[in-house]
């Protein structure tokens, strides 16, 4: 009889995804022009831009992170990734709430799209999700299902970072990916007008992505590293190149790509040290909310778009006018209390024999 898994639940990593999921909701949800509009301020657009921009971001470093930490289990008992079961869990994590995810956005699709007809191709690029490796069909039937891809392909290569951190050390792993994301950076800048799926090829964010699996090691087995000034020091080089790039020198949107990721190290750190502080208050209702809206912040993030448009959808077709904005409110209420019951009764019951 197997013990429980080693890795228990971390409120503050479901408290940065639900952060993460609720940033892209709102993007999408059009919020901060809808408050430009009824507001007459035209500053609250930028509400939009943690969505828009840094919340996919998050999700990666996140991946990184718990991808890393679930296995620390055999780093501590000295032993190689075991490939088999860990591809059959990532895929059990994954697949199976995205399959019902791709196929409920095409049944929407049906129904909001006026003569929709779902490509051939298209179908069969996306079951495989290889959408993000693709320029005619990146975002195609659900626009945030790129990710996926992408994700994945993460997956797939990560067992490369835990076999240089198991047969040397966590410097040489990261060093590696570093090394590996400076030349797929180089090529595509050297080559020019590269695509949006170029742009986010796998290798040049590895080494963003990897840095969430650094994090894991450093706090599961070192943690007092954290207080060292160098740390101090490379975050305030990240956050001001971050804000260089940004604000006054935005053509290099590649290395930005990587900045966007690494800005939220110091958040994720300064969360996690709070751990404690967040269990003793875990039973406060805004921490429950936000705890929950985590754990099912994969279903919210696969299944939000395709719901805003069938919310919206409904609402201007059946509401009267004068409804109709309440019942979009009541629309944006109701989606992460469905994206819940996904999670309950799609994710949780693979995540429980991925578990075994």
């Amino acid at each position: 009889m197997q013990g429980k898994p080693v890795l228990q639940k971390i409120i503050a990593i479901d408290l940065l995804r639900a952060l993460a999921a609720l940033s892209v909701f709102y993007f999408h949800n059009h919020s901060g022009t809808l408050l430009v509009k009824y507001s007459g301020i035209p500053f609250l657009k930028v509400t939009d831009a943690l969505g828009a921009i840094y919340a996919v971001p998050l999700f990666f470093l996140i991946s990184g992170y718990c991808i890393h930490a679930s296995n620390i289990k055999y780093l501590k008992a000295n032993r190689s990734l075991p490939l088999k079961e860990y591809y059959r869990r990532r895929f059990l994590r994954i697949y199976p709430p995205y399959f019902a995810a791709l196929i409920f956005a095409i049944a929407v699709n049906y129904i909001v799209v006026k003569n929709y007809q779902l490509n051939l191709y298209d179908g069969i690029i996306h079951l495989f999700s290889l959408q993000g490796f693709t320029t005619p069909y990146f975002n195609t039937i659900n626009l945030v299902l790129w990710t996926i891809s992408i994700e994945l392909a993460f997956y797939a290569i990560y067992p490369v970072f835990y076999y240089i951190r198991f047969k040397y050390n966590l410097n040489y792993a990261l060093a590696f990916t570093f090394i590996i994301s400076c030349l797929s950076i180089s090529y595509f800048m050297l080559k020019g007008n590269y695509s949006v799926p170029e742009r986010f090829c796998v290798f040049n964010l590895w080494f963003a992505w990897c840095a969430g699996a650094y994090l894991a090691d450093k706090k599961m087995l070192s943690t007092a590293d954290f207080k060292r000034p160098v740390y101090v020091v490379l975050y305030l080089l990240i956050f001001f190149c971050l804000l260089y790039l940004t604000y006054i020198h935005s053509t290099l949107s590649l290395i930005q790509d990587q900045l966007d990721i690494l800005v939220w190290t110091a958040p994720m750190i300064f969360l996690l040290s709070k751990e404690d502080w967040l269990k003793r208050k875990q039973n406060t209702w805004i921490i429950k909310i936000l705890a929950a809206i985590g754990l099912s912040s994969y279903s919210l993030y696969l299944l939000h778009e395709p719901l805003i448009a069938l919310k919206n959808f409904l609402t201007h077709k059946y509401l009267p006018a004068s409804f109709q904005l309440a019942g979009v409110g009541a629309g944006v209420l109701v989606i992460p209390v469905i994206a819940w019951y996904s999670y309950y009764y799609i994710e949780k019951p693979f995540i429980h024999k991925k578990s075994r």
